[in-house]
């Protein structure tokens, strides 16, 4: 898809300018089990989204400062460009958290094949929509800029075709009005993910105690059966619950709280 090349080649660009910081928590724990893994990507998803509003703050006030400047010495050129920069990183490390959180929703079906795939399923919708958002974002910028997509084909095309823009009073002020557009649906994507997230993970939880609840039922059951028939307690089989209800996911996706 033409969109993920540019952003690869944005992203590239960002890396020399980006903190190391920037970056922290971005990937999940190694060996961390579901529930660890959902809390460490609720954990990275708040520290990016404040970042985020970070890099949106900064852009808008170089935007106030620059947009009635004709040229800009290279020195004030280089301090707008760097959260710019920034931003296109965050950009990346925003999708990479979705596709986590996909991931996730995937990672809890296999393991638990008898919970309801429907809920699965628009989860999976939900977060590729969130992530749609930010693509459609990216390529509003890219148009408003009159930057052409061809351009980001490679990294070099890119340098070079956003110090033209920047070089020109007005691509400069439609790119960075449109980097503040990016950073505020960067935000937006981030907050919708940690939402549904939160959604997800208490819809799962309260599946798996209905699950443990029927299991342990239904082994009381059979040890007293067994009991009342041979005098001594039995193996019980547990019943695995069905599916969990949709409520939750309905109202989070109808705007709910």
């Amino acid at each position: 898809m033409q969109t993920r090349r540019i952003l690869a080649t944005l992203v590239a660009l960002a890396l020399p300018f980006a903190p190391a910081s920037a970056f922290a928590g971005g990937g999940m724990t190694g060996g961390a089990t579901l529930p660890e893994q959902i809390v460490q990507e609720a954990t990275a998803i708040q520290a990016k989204i404040s970042g985020a509003e970070r890099l949106v703050e900064q852009i808008q006030q170089y935007e106030n400062m620059v947009q009635n400047m004709v040229t800009l010495p290279q020195t004030t050129m280089n301090e707008v460009l760097q959260p710019v920069d920034q931003l296109y990183g965050m950009v990346s490390q925003a999708q990479q958290l979705e596709t986590n959180a996909l991931n996730l929703t995937s990672q809890f079906q296999n393991l638990n094949a008898s919970f309801n795939p429907q809920i699965t399923a628009e989860y999976t919708n939900h977060y590729e929509s969130i992530s749609q958002g930010l693509n459609n974002a990216l390529n509003t910028l890219i148009q408003t800029a009159g930057l052409n997509p061809n351009n980001f084909a490679d990294q070099a095309k890119a340098q070079q075709a956003i110090a033209n823009a920047m070089q020109n009073p007005n691509s400069r002020n439609a790119l960075l009005q449109g980097a503040v557009a990016v950073g505020q649906a960067t935000v937006s994507s981030l907050t919708q993910t940690n939402q549904l997230l939160k959604v997800q993970a208490a819809t799962e939880a309260d599946w798996k105690k209905a699950q443990l609840a029927a299991q342990t039922s239904n082994t009381e059951a059979n040890q007293e059966a067994n009991q009342a028939l041979y005098g001594t307690p039995g193996q019980a089989t547990p019943a695995a619950a069905s599916g969990g209800g949709t409520a939750a996911v309905t109202q989070f996706l109808s705007g709910g709280n």
